[in-house]
């Protein structure tokens, strides 16, 4: 008996076939995405002053402790146009000579952070009496300031790049609005008096990297697994290694390299420090969850990492609890 099929009883088999096919695909793309990085990352840190500062520390010996205990050999360290201009035409450089001959003596590298956005909140540190200065007034003193700044250090060794604002397109913290043209004067400049790679910063999670990537010689993204919202509180972002690895890759032709410029590795603070004790604090983000940040940037095989929260680690060592501080000292014996 002849059984005559529909035209879309035909089709049928070649369509199942076809959905297997690309679901096939697929997986395969997954796994290449998602398969295992060889952990040869180097790593680095920031360190703030500021922060330190505002945590009761010796910043002194919290930075001299992370060079010479922790043998740390990358550092992004913020310049604070606020604490360096804190009189307006008076540039009081002898704090961050300190810091610039440690690196110096200690064969450390530096990545410049300078600008008025720079790492650590509020993001802003402009001089309160630059405050009130609006536009162009303001622009003008940013940019003597950062002429006189790259220019005393421009001769150190120690300083391998620049990073000219912290996230400069993103909106956060207690910022002006980004202006992009006054963002672009600020790149020029830099790069007329020196000619040491620049680096731009973006959030990894929450914003565009071609408008950065476009500008820079060097991209640096934030990576954070747990931040704080006041809607849901404590939010795990569902974000696999590879999804950082793919858009990357993408801006890869507007850009030298891509790093991690800021590995979460110090808890979300969702309210004043101070209403928990430090071993309340290190059950909210452990020594565990620490490695575990590490080997996750490692999974996306950009090559170098920077860590976000040294002088919390230090904190907590001179107040008992070394957790932290030891996970640290793995990732840099690597």
């Amino acid at each position: 008996m002849n059984i005559v099929l529909h035209r879309h009883q035909r089709k049928w088999p070649l369509t199942v076939v076809g959905v297997i096919f690309i679901v096939l695909i697929l997986v395969g793309i997954y796994f290449l995405f998602n398969r295992p990085v060889k952990g040869d990352q180097l790593f680095g840190l920031t360190y703030s002053v500021q922060y330190a500062e505002d945590l009761g520390l010796d910043s002194h010996a919290a930075f001299l402790a992370l060079l010479e205990d922790l043998e740390v050999k990358r550092v992004r360290l913020p310049f604070y146009w606020s604490r360096i201009e804190a009189q307006n035409d008076h540039y009081d450089w002898r704090e961050m000579d300190w810091y610039i001959k440690q690196a110096e003596d200690h064969g450390v590298e530096i990545t410049a952070a300078i600008g008025r956005k720079v790492p650590r909140w509020p993001e802003c540190f402009i001089p309160d009496w630059a405050e009130t200065l609006e536009g162009d007034y303001l622009h003008a003193e940013l940019m003597a300031y950062l002429e006189a700044l790259v220019t005393r250090y421009q001769g150190s060794s120690a300083i391998v790049r620049w990073q000219v604002e912290n996230e400069a397109f993103f909106p956060f913290g207690v910022c002006p609005r980004p202006d992009v043209d006054q963002h672009l004067a600020e790149l020029t400049l830099v790069r007329s008096l020196d000619d040491r790679p620049i680096q731009a910063t973006v959030s990894g999670e929450l914003e565009p990297w071609f408008d950065a990537a476009a500008l820079a010689d060097v991209l640096g993204i934030s990576m954070y697994r747990v931040t704080w919202n006041d809607f849901f509180g404590y939010f795990f972002y569902p974000i696999s290694p590879s999804f950082y690895a793919a858009r990357a890759n993408s801006v890869r032709p507007l850009v030298d390299r891509v790093i991690i410029s800021e590995l979460q590795a110090e808890p979300w603070f969702p309210e004043p420090m101070d209403r928990r004790t430090p071993a309340q604090w290190y059950q909210v983000f452990d020594a565990d969850m620490m490695r575990k940040n590490i080997y996750f940037a490692e999974q996306t095989g950009l090559d170098e990492v920077y860590l976000w929260g040294a002088e919390w680690w230090y904190f907590l060592k001179i107040n008992g609890e070394d957790g932290l501080w030891n996970v640290a000292r793995e990732a840099f014996a690597k």
